[in-house]
């Protein structure tokens, strides 16, 4: 196989992986003779793109679904999981075939499409998890909410510059392990993710309000605009700072377990001129 011949082919499949990123389905790669692992990721791709584009057309068919979002992210997480593992293959078989070929710009397209695969993968993922967040089938039990802060807390011990401070009284509530968990993991796991202070630090309180306890976590990062502090909880909204670009799911599944269990959850202003997450538990009637 001549250089020039070898590099064409390899453009058009690289410029192929462009239009499927792009969502642009309408591009279909001709084969050569030769049958060999250009060949084979060609055809990959092919099919790739026409599975795809029939999952495209059925989802818009199907628009009724969209009524019933936890139903519609968990098909659409499912159907994209098979073709993104087929695009990580195909990756990896595009790598091993360059192997004795090294070009700079390729190795470069190669380490974004892995990037844009981990986000996809993680993206999929948070949309499952979302999807599957219900308590009917969770047992709602006595927890020690002190306990469960510290256990959270206990996983940054090896973080030296995360300093994690846990009110004194913290109260036994009624609620489900698993909800609590998710929900104090996904706080703290913001509060130090967006921190761009030297030492994060992060302050947990506990309050008495009658027929219910109101729970803040509140960090010394760079803060929410007011204008954001309503839409941060909503599906797929993405907000970027310098340090990370959220996919967009933890917050709004965060939201759901909250609301589901007769709570409510907004952030405000921190007295560190940091984020404030506060979140309620009713108590046990």
């Amino acid at each position: 196989m001549s250089e020039p011949q070898f590099d064409e082919r390899l453009d058009a499949v690289l410029s192929m992986l462009k239009s499927i990123a792009s969502l642009d389905f309408t591009r279909k790669l001709k084969l050569s003779s030769k049958a060999d692992k250009i060949d084979a990721v060609a055809a990959g791709l092919n099919m790739l793109s026409e599975e795809l584009k029939s999952n495209v057309i059925k989802r818009t068919e199907l628009e009724e679904i969209n009524k019933n979002l936890e139903r519609f992210a968990s098909i659409a997480a499912h159907d994209m999981k098979s073709p993104l593992s087929a695009l990580v293959s195909l990756t990896n078989l595009l790598e091993d075939e360059l192997q004795d070929h090294p070009n700079k710009q390729v190795v470069e397209y190669l380490d974004m499409l892995r990037v844009t695969n981990n986000k996809m993968n993680k993206l999929i993922m948070g949309i499952l998890e979302y999807s599957k967040t219900t308590l009917t089938v969770r047992q709602m039990l006595k927890i020690d909410l002190g306990k469960l802060f510290h256990k959270a807390a206990a996983l940054y011990s090896t973080n030296e510059w995360v300093v994690i401070s846990i009110g004194e009284g913290m109260p036994v509530v009624q609620h489900s392990e698993t909800a609590l968990t998710q929900i104090i993991n996904n706080l703290l796991d913001n509060a130090v993710k967006y921190n761009d202070k030297e030492i994060c630090q992060i302050e947990i309180q506990c309050t008495d309000q009658g027929d219910q306890y109101v729970i803040s976590i509140a960090d010394n990062g760079p803060g929410i605009l007011p204008d954001d502090r309503e839409k941060i909880f909503d599906l797929f909204e993405n907000l970027k700072t310098e340090r990370e670009n959220s996919i967009g799911i933890g917050l709004a599944t965060v939201k759901k377990i909250v609301t589901d269990t007769n709570g409510r959850i907004w952030v405000e202003p921190s007295e560190n001129q940091g984020a404030k997450f506060v979140f309620t538990i009713k108590k046990e009637d």
